[in-house]
């Protein structure tokens, strides 16, 4: 019988991630207030905390890992075949998904560490990095349908930016239509400018 690389993807070092990553989740969600320790972890999810430290360091740099790849594997940009469509799509899987008790938890303990240790702060710098890559892809494609384009700083500040703050001061969306009113607010604020330039 074949034993798996461990360097290759779905291997024994990406068991032990998904592991990993499922019982910190776990753990935050059973009490979001407070961040689990690294033998809570790795009781949780079966392996060696000394390999967790090895990895990661500390907690705070696990939850923002953990919170990176939630974010980027579960918000995907879809193409829609309009700009409204695909930042509407977007954002409504985001304020849906945000509203489950493990993602808010993630969210509340992610943004608690920021401004503090510098832990994540570099794998943070690079998810905004990617996800702006993945975003000028969609706005370049609205422009070459002649779209009004917004930059790519509007687009963070008024369509994800709202739907973060909500979720960690007001609790999940539950107001019906609220992603697409904040993409059509864009949207016409975008065509004013462009009317106005």
């Amino acid at each position: 019988m074949k034993t798996q690389n461990p360097s290759r993807p779905g291997g024994r070092s990406a068991l032990v991630k998904t592991a990993v990553f499922d019982a910190t989740e776990a753990l935050l969600a059973e009490n979001p207030h407070s961040l689990p320790s690294m033998a809570e972890i790795a009781a949780r999810a079966g392996v060696n905390p000394t390999s967790l430290y090895r990895r990661w360091g500390s907690v705070s740099a696990l939850v923002s890992d953990v919170a990176i790849e939630r974010v980027m594997r579960d918000f995907p940009v879809p193409d829609t075949g309009s700009l409204k469509g695909d930042l509407t799509g977007w954002a409504d899987t985001m304020a849906k998904r945000l509203g489950t008790s493990e993602s808010t938890a993630l969210l509340r303990a992610l943004t608690a560490n920021v401004g503090g240790e510098d832990a994540g702060l570099r794998e943070r710098i690079e998810a905004v990095a990617r996800r702006g890559e993945e975003l000028n892809v969609v706005l370049a494609r609205a422009k070459a349908r002649g779209e009004a384009v917004p930059t790519l700083a509007d687009v963070l500040e008024m369509v994800p930016a709202p739907i973060y703050f909500h979720v960690l001061f007001f609790g999940p969306v539950r107001e019906e239509g609220y992603a697409e009113r904040l993409v059509e607010r864009l949207l016409r604020l975008t065509t004013l400018a462009a009317r106005a330039s």
